[in-house]
């Protein structure tokens, strides 16, 4: 069996030093072959926040991981550096590609940027940059996992979740199910849920991993993602996702959903 671990939302300045140790466990139980970041690593994007995230990242010991900025991860008090220089001290930690690519086994990880300078908390997506995507996808290994990440969620649950979506979302889910995404990673609302959104396509939005900025009634949660061979799926591999929150009691990360998401 294959995995990969999403988190999103760790906002280190915000953080709960025992939910860490805890998901850092998990990701050492599982054995995570890839870890994916969606953004807001930090509460206020300052240097030893960073430093913070990138111990804690480096502590789930995936064989590969794939790291996104989100707003927060943007200076907000320090303004003067969101002109030319929004994205430094994010790059001192974990590199100037702000649109990693990653391919580790059965996954096949697309990162895009929905972050932009000038905006503290909307994000938006260019027209090159959905087109750059799908070129990507076409380019993925046939048998791969085909998933794109994000900050922002391009799929909304709920009325609620819409307020979220960065500019020109329904063109690019629209795009990239075309080009064979099968999996969204979004973070940013701190609401997991996970749905169809159709044409094989499914959506995964992570809450806040390690954060104590809770929202919705919500846990701390982490997202699943594994593929197990077997020769009872047609296409030879199963595909699961699953949902990961916190338990205080016990202080360990405990499954509570798990959902067949197709075969590859």
């Amino acid at each position: 069996m294959t995995v990969l671990m999403h988190l999103s939302d760790l906002h280190f300045g915000a953080h709960d030093p025992a939910v860490c140790a805890a998901a850092q466990r998990l990701a050492q139980r599982l054995g995570v072959a890839m870890a994916v970041v969606s953004g807001d690593l930090t509460q206020r994007a300052t240097a030893p926040q960073f430093e913070q995230a990138a111990r804690f990242v480096q502590g789930l010991h995936a064989r590969s991981t794939l790291v996104l900025a989100g707003n927060h991860d943007l200076p907000l008090f320090a303004w003067w550096m969101r002109w030319g220089r929004a994205y430094e001290r994010f790059a001192e930690q974990f590199g100037m590609d702000q649109e990693p690519v990653r391919h580790m086994g059965a996954f096949y990880v697309v990162g895009v940027n929905t972050t932009r300078a000038w905006r503290h908390e909307r994000g938006s997506l260019s027209s090159a940059q959905i087109e750059h995507v799908a070129r990507l996808l076409a380019r993925a290994p046939p048998d791969a996992w085909r998933i794109v990440a994000s900050h922002h969620p391009l799929v909304a649950r709920d009325a609620l979740d819409r307020a979220h979506r960065p500019q020109r979302a329904d063109e690019a889910v629209q795009r990239w199910r075309t080009a064979g995404a099968q999996m969204l990673l979004s973070g940013h609302a701190h609401h997991p849920a996970l749905l169809s959104a159709g044409g094989g396509l499914w959506v995964s939005s992570a809450g806040t991993a390690v954060s104590h900025r809770l929202r919705h009634g919500a846990p701390n949660s982490l997202v699943v993602l594994s593929v197990e061979t077997t020769g009872a799926a047609p296409g030879g591999q199963a595909r699961t996702a699953a949902r990961w929150d916190y338990d205080a009691a016990i202080g360990e990360f405990t499954c509570v959903l798990r959902q067949p998401v197709g075969t590859g």
